[in-house]
């Protein structure tokens, strides 16, 4: 127990770190590639994305399967699962070569739009992220056997110091003159050396051990009809939050890909916020499951889960929309007004998701997640045709609209019907308790935050900007707690300040 909590800590940090650091490096990768350069490694990065798609889940099916076999104490079929699951993904690898290759001699068709000069810078990154994805996937098999034997702290660990190393070693290269090619093969050589380092501790510190002669065919039906939801579930975010970069790089320019990309990193911060928590109440839905609760206790949990999620995003969400513009153009500079327009049509339509995703945790515990998702992927194809069509008119932000268009249909209105559905959700008993209190604190936010975005204190620069921040976020934050938040709420946050002074005496 005491290693799934210090992983949780470590994955919060990570989390943290990874937005800061991801906030403090793209000015600079900005200024360094400028923003067609920078358009067309997202591009790259963007296509590389559809092929890492053959992956198909196993990485969580290696855990599930792993994790069973060694509880049984079966080391038998345990080796045999993973001589298996190797000899999948090392065909997988193969194919993905093959797939990656063939795509490699048809670019010049694809993305007529590219310069001659872009077009082989493009072809040189596109060949190294190859190799990346391949080193990547081979890494995801050997992470999937680390975590089924619950040394979940190694993996976590090692990446975060990956991202801080990274960093690093990107600042200096940056600063030496290096460019997006440079940056490429830093990771290629990162992805390298981790993968290398997995090899070794499952060497030499677990009872592993790889023993190709008992691949055994009976698994692979088995692997594959576990893994086949996960993979859509991966499909349908590759073409919610990636497929529009390829659009643009087909039909558009690397300009406009690296505006909407920097909406896009917004909408990724938006997201690991409201994910944060909802991954730990899966255990719970599970246990919920075995204990046949009720259709009110889901529904409690549902909001329980929900308000907290709310005050955690509601701050991002009337930030961003307030201070958001003004953030991208001392942060990055002119020429991106358009991304905090896509970030905020983006935001909008995904806030009820975001809330209301631990309810995904609850259809995942009885097994009713796959409907849901078939369905969701469905409306994420049509919101890449639709996105097809807006782009002429509309460029990045024509993008967008389909993008929101899509998550409004599915992950709103029909996950709403389905949650009603499959685990009983009493909507008009879920929308009273998630407005109960928040009806009045949200306008007196809303109210006193467009009065402070007409406050200056001083000049039009970061000190400006930051004194507006930090008053909208003690307004918010009284007001949530004042306001907002019920017994149980302010309970937790008075606990979590208690440990807090406690831990520091």
């Amino acid at each position: 127990m005491s290693q799934i909590k210090t992983a949780s800590i470590i994955s919060y940090l990570t989390i943290f770190t990874n937005i800061i650091v991801g906030i403090g490096l793209t000015p600079l990768i900005l200024s360094s590639l400028g923003k067609s350069e920078y358009g067309l490694y997202m591009l790259v990065g963007s296509l590389i994305g559809y092929l890492a798609l053959l992956d198909f889940g196993l990485n969580t099916t290696t855990v599930r399967f792993v994790s069973k076999y060694r509880h049984e104490n079966n080391k038998e079929k345990e080796e045999s699962f993973i001589a298996t699951n190797i000899g999948i993904y090392g065909g997988i690898a193969v194919f993905i070569c093959f797939i990656g290759l063939g795509f490699y001699f048809t670019i010049d068709y694809f993305f007529t739009n590219l310069s001659t000069d872009e077009l082989n810078l493009f072809k040189a990154m596109y060949l190294f992220m190859l190799i990346n994805l391949i080193w990547i996937m081979i890494r995801g098999a050997l992470v999937g056997i680390i975590m089924a034997y619950e040394k979940f702290n190694f993996p976590k660990i090692l990446n975060y110091f990956r991202i801080i190393l990274r960093a690093i070693t990107i600042i200096v290269l940056l600063k030496s003159g290096g460019k997006a090619l440079g940056i490429v093969l830093i990771d290629t050589i990162f992805n390298l050396l981790i993968l290398l380092i997995y090899i070794g501790f499952i060497y030499f510190k677990l009872p592993v051990k790889f023993k190709f002669s008992k691949f055994n065919k009976k698994y692979i039906n088995k692997i594959f009809s576990y893994s086949i939801w996960i993979f859509l579930g991966v499909l349908m975010d590759q073409l919610y939050w990636r497929s529009g970069q390829t659009i643009l790089g087909i039909k558009s320019t690397t300009e406009e890909i690296a505006v909407y990309a920097i909406g896009m990193l917004f909408i990724s911060y938006y997201m690991t916020m409201s994910s944060a928590i909802s991954g730990l109440f899966l255990p719970m839905a599970t246990k919920m499951h075995i204990n046949k609760a009720s259709n009110l206790e889901l529904t409690n949990l549902m909001v329980k889960v929900g308000r907290i999620q709310w005050f955690v995003i509601s701050n991002m969400l009337f930030g961003f929309i307030f201070f958001g513009q003004k953030f991208i153009e001392l942060w990055i500079g002119s020429g991106y007004e358009d991304s905090w327009i896509i970030a905020i049509i983006i935001m909008l339509t995904l806030t009820i998701p975001s809330i209301q995703n631990v309810g995904n945790s609850i259809l995942e515990a009885y097994n009713l997640h796959a409907r849901k998702i078939q369905v969701n992927t469905g409306l994420a194809i049509v919101s890449v045709i639709v996105a097809v069509f807006l782009v002429d008119y509309y460029h990045s932000i024509g993008v967008a609209i389909a993008c929101a268009a899509s998550v409004f249909i599915g992950q709103v209105i029909y996950n709403n019907y389905y949650f009603k559905k499959h685990i009983g959700l009493n909507l008009k008993t879920y929308t009273v308790s998630m407005f109960k209190g928040n009806i009045i604190s949200i306008p007196l936010i809303l109210t006193s935050t467009y009065l402070l975005s007409f406050i200056s204190f001083g000049a039009e620069g970061w000190l400006n900007l930051g004194l507006k921040v930090l008053l909208f976020l003690i307004i918010s934050s009284v007001s949530i707690y004042f306001v907002a938040m019920n017994s149980y709420e302010k309970g937790l946050i008075i606990s979590m300040i208690f440990k807090v002074f406690k831990n520091k005496k």
